[in-house]
């Protein structure tokens, strides 16, 4: 479990004791807990007159590799909105040759469904939505893009029907040359959802997997990408991928694969607005 636990924030949410937490120095297993420090959440139950905190174990708040110092708060609706910043202590962020430290993830609603903790964007992001492109059903194997789906700063909902596949997925933020592009793969067999990006340009590469589960035999997925940030939602919050990545500005592409047949089912793609007038810092 560490030898410190950071950030502490402690709270109940839909009947459960809810403790999220940084814990630094805990090892890697598996697949898991391979960034330098982790980010994970705790269900349990809290007797506040002895000081006890009875659980069984901690899990992941999210599994790829930029997420710590998460901390929660309320929105006027009485959602529970967690927040964290995608770094941490001792990682390599270029943007310090900037005199920058890193970002903040997009607001997140969590919530706890059959003992485990799902997030999903709050919808107040849907208002910096613009340029709306739709495609639905169409039948995708070897290599595929779609007109108008590309760009630096943007929204995808997808949703892929895997057919006759047992690798699929896309690769982001691609450049003409094919020599930038941070891939996501879904591999059906082993169950399992890979966020790679040993080619994402500068900065340090990597790759992290998370387990998951397709539902009826389709996998949605939610992505966030902005000038230097990927977040990924996967089947509808039940797990987050969250990675900051340096490609250069001329890299816009995306890019549909698949080993097999898959089909298309949904493929929604948003321009994204600035939340805030970046003029105001300037002056």
């Amino acid at each position: 479990m560490g030898y410190m636990w950071e950030c502490p924030d402690l709270f109940q949410l839909d009947g459960y004791d809810v403790l999220v937490m940084s814990p630094q120095g805990v090892m890697p297993e598996g697949d898991l807990y391979h960034n330098l420090h982790q980010s994970v959440y705790a269900l349990g139950d809290l007797d506040v007159d002895k000081g006890i905190f009875d659980f069984n174990h901690f899990q992941p708040l999210d599994y790829g590799f930029d997420f710590y110092a998460p901390q929660t708060t309320f929105d006027d609706k009485g959602n529970r909105i967690l927040l964290a910043w995608m770094a941490m202590w001792e990682s390599d962020m270029p943007e310090q040759d900037d005199y920058w430290a890193g970002a903040i993830t997009i607001p997140r609603i969590i919530s706890i469904e059959d003992g485990q903790l799902k997030s999903v964007p709050v919808p107040e992001l849907k208002s910096l939505r613009c340029d709306h492109i739709s495609y639905e059903n169409v039948e995708v194997e070897s290599e595929c893009t779609f007109e108008g789906v590309e760009g630096t700063s943007l929204e995808l909902n997808v949703v892929i029907d895997s057919k006759d596949a047992s690798a699929f997925g896309m690769r982001v933020r691609c450049n003409e040359s094919e020599t930038e592009e941070t891939k996501l793969l879904y591999d059906v067999k082993q169950e399992v959802f890979i966020l790679d990006r040993n080619h994402s340009g500068a900065g340090p590469g990597g790759i992290r997997r998370a387990p998951l589960s397709l539902k009826d035999g389709r996998l949605h997925l939610r992505v966030f990408i902005d000038q230097s940030s990927l977040e990924v939602f996967l089947q509808n919050g039940e797990k987050v991928m969250t990675a900051r990545i340096y490609p250069g500005k001329n890299s816009e592409g995306i890019q549909f694969f698949s080993d097999d047949k898959i089909e298309m089912v949904q493929l929604d793609k948003w321009s994204l607005n600035q939340s805030i007038d970046v003029t105001e810092f300037n002056k």
